[in-house]
């Protein structure tokens, strides 16, 4: 070790102190746990530089079995990171399942921290039990906070940090509508969750931490963003010209998609156009040429179709049908009214009839009374007694030949109209074949008719759905020509899109370039820092742009996963420690020897803290670590070592207390 303490060069002359900076913009002084108001369960006080919360495991002497004996872990030092960081502003200290066991345990407990921002020191004080007060306060100790006083939240001492840590935000470089994202993203930066295990450089937070942090929403891209612009290596032009290119980015998958789906559509249409016209695709001329091939050919078929249409043949059959029809029509209407004057005549002499026959009734009635002598042709009464007597009603004496010439005559008449009915009944046959023969001609004819128009209306709807197929084709045809079109526009779309990101690249890297400076001193220390912790052997590089960040550590070609995030928050405390980054030299890191680190390069990073103490007279950062291992023994019994904690007894574990 001594070997390699002279090997490595001293801190104070490799890294640059930022005089400007005579203390740390943010440490703590303080942190102090209270059952309830004026009982305090812990007062851990903190110092400036390397402060270690060491929670001793007891190693393989106690590791027999049935031996009760701790093991370094429960004793609560992640859960004092937990509480510093709910003292520095983050929404919570634990997960839903220990805070409602900490409720029940504390329903009057308050956590409080002495933060110093900028030399000037603030109280904060706030609930971990069923209380909602929280108490912020500038320019004072713990110990003159009234609990009594009303709350005022813990908005203070944010805006006290955005203001002095963050004076130019970080609202360009991420969209958030959350309050003091700046330092709440430095935060989750600066106190990674032990969940993460120190696994990716932009890790911060684990879900399983439920810490409510604006980190845990961002995006590995995002993130990036964030650690660029906290190390300055990021300007508000680069963002733009990164959103001009992820919008072309953007515009160009658009354009691509709609490329795409278009040439597949035109590969549609031409197999579609080619089957309608009966053309052979694969001997069609390519690209837009194809085009007056396919309309030459409808066009060709169209014609086709109007000299068929053109064709009189039946409609010249129907016509001459139709004038039979009416010929055969007005033979029936002539015939009907023949008959019909025949059925009236005919009636006329029934007529006749009935009335000759009834008056040849009459002359029956007067033959007989002629025959019978002098009575009375009204009551029958003989005249002899009529006279005799008296009557009043009549006188008329029949004579018997006037009555048989007159029966004669009606006789005659009587023949004369049966002759005449018997002659309309003669015609009215006649006449009712004649009509019944045209109406099965006329029947025959509509029959005829119907089947031409059938045929007729058939050969139009075919010709009509030709018709309007191969008007479909040339519709087709002309879809087909803007296609080719519109593929001509996307081309040269694309390829403007590709020129102005090809400018908005070059852009970004000439921005790039400008750090330089800065990239070079990153990754300068990222490799002090490595060879601090592993030796001169060690091959280590830090690349961060705007394709990612990638840190590679490699001893012996063995590469080193586990050492890359804590190798990276140190070298970026360097940063800020010679004032080349916005982030406060405050660091927290809890257990990092769970992340696989071996116990000499354990030991390696408390020297290497222990020794940046001295880059000036007072140190200009604080660094606080938990462990499970004992740090080397001389750091032990130094002011290095700010709390012990014991996980098997109860009374030495944080909140002295049982939680379970």
């Amino acid at each position: 070790m001594a070997r390699q303490g002279a090997l490595f060069p001293d801190p104070a002359t490799t890294v640059i102190f930022d005089k400007k900076r005579n203390e740390p913009r943010l440490w703590v002084r303080r942190l102090v746990i209270w059952e309830k108001p004026g009982e305090v369960i812990r007062d851990i006080p903190l110092r400036r530089g390397l402060n270690i919360i060491w929670s001793p495991d007891p190693g393989a002497s106690k590791a027999d079995l049935g031996l009760n004996a701790g093991s370094g872990h429960g004793a609560g030092k992640t859960l004092f990171c937990r509480l510093l960081r709910y003292c520095l502003g983050e929404e919570t200290f634990a997960n839903d399942e220990l805070h409602k066991n900490i409720t029940g345990v504390f329903p009057a407990g308050y956590v409080g921290a002495e933060v110093i921002v900028c030399g000037q020191p603030w109280a904060v004080i706030r609930p971990i039990g069923q209380t909602r007060k929280h108490i912020t306060r500038k320019a004072t100790t713990l110990e003159e906070v009234d609990f009594k006083e009303a709350g005022t939240g813990i908005d203070p001492i944010l805006s006290e940090l955005d203001l002095r840590l963050f004076p130019d935000g970080i609202d360009t470089y991420v969209s958030s509508t959350r309050s003091h994202i700046a330092w709440m993203l430095a935060l989750a930066w600066i106190s990674r969750d032990q969940e993460c295990r120190f696994d990716h450089l932009l890790d911060w937070r684990h879900p399983r931490a439920d810490s409510r942090s604006i980190a845990s929403t961002l995006s590995k891209d995002e993130l990036l963003i964030v650690v660029r612009a906290f190390l300055r290596l990021i300007k508000k032009e680069e963002i733009q010209a990164q959103n001009e290119r992820e919008k072309l980015s953007d515009q160009k998958r658009s354009l691509e998609r709609d490329k795409t789906y278009y040439e597949r559509r035109i590969d549609q249409l031409r197999h579609e156009l080619a089957d309608s016209l009966s053309l052979d695709d694969n001997t069609l001329p390519t690209g837009k040429l194809a085009l007056s091939v396919f309309r030459d050919a409808a066009n060709g078929k169209l014609k086709a179709l109007d000299r068929d249409g053109a064709k009189q043949s039946t409609r010249d059959k129907i016509a001459s049908l139709r004038r039979e029809r009416d010929t055969i029509l007005e033979e029936i209407a002539v015939l009907t009214a023949q008959i019909s004057r025949i059925r009236a005549t005919e009636a006329l002499h029934h007529e006749q009839m009935k009335a000759l026959r009834g008056e040849r009734a009459n002359l029956d009635a007067d033959e007989i009374k002629a025959r019978l002598g002098p009575v009375c042709p009204v009551c029958n009464v003989p005249i002899e007694r009529a006279l005799a007597e008296g009557c009043g009603l009549s006188h008329v004496v029949h004579d018997p030949q006037n009555v048989a010439k007159e029966k004669q005559y009606v006789a005659g008449q009587i023949h004369a109209c049966g002759q005449a009915i018997d002659r309309c009944k003669l015609q009215n046959s006649t006449h009712a074949k004649q009509l019944e023969a045209l109406r099965r001609n006329e029947n025959k004819v509509q029959r005829e008719i119907d089947r031409h128009e059938r045929e007729k209306e058939t050969s139009e709807r075919e010709l009509r759905q030709k018709w309007f197929g191969l008007n479909r084709v040339l519709d087709k045809t002309t879809e087909l020509e803007r296609a080719y079109d519109t593929i001509t526009r996307l081309e040269k779309s694309l390829a403007k899109c590709a020129g102005q990101d090809e400018e908005l690249r070059d852009r970004q890297s000439a921005y790039r370039g400008r750090h330089a400076d800065v990239l070079l001193r990153l990754n300068e220390l990222f490799s002090y820092i490595c060879r601090g912790l592993l030796g001169d052997n060690v091959t280590s590089t830090l690349a961060l742009s705007g394709q990612g960040l990638q840190a590679d550590v490699q001893v012996g070609g063995m590469a080193m996963e586990s050492l890359k995030a804590i190798a990276f928050d140190l070298t970026a405390l360097l940063m800020s420690i010679e004032g080349r980054a916005d982030l406060p030299t405050f660091l927290m890191h809890d257990s990092p020897r769970e992340a696989d680190l071996g116990e000499s390069i354990y030991h390696r990073l408390f020297r290497l803290i222990s020794r940046l103490e001295e880059v000036s007279k007072e140190p200009p950062f604080q660094y606080i670590i938990t462990t499970t291992t004992k740090p080397p023994e001389d750091l032990c019994r130094s002011s290095f070592l700010v709390a012990q904690l014991h996980g098997a007894e109860m009374k030495e574990r944080l909140l002295r207390c049982d939680l379970s």
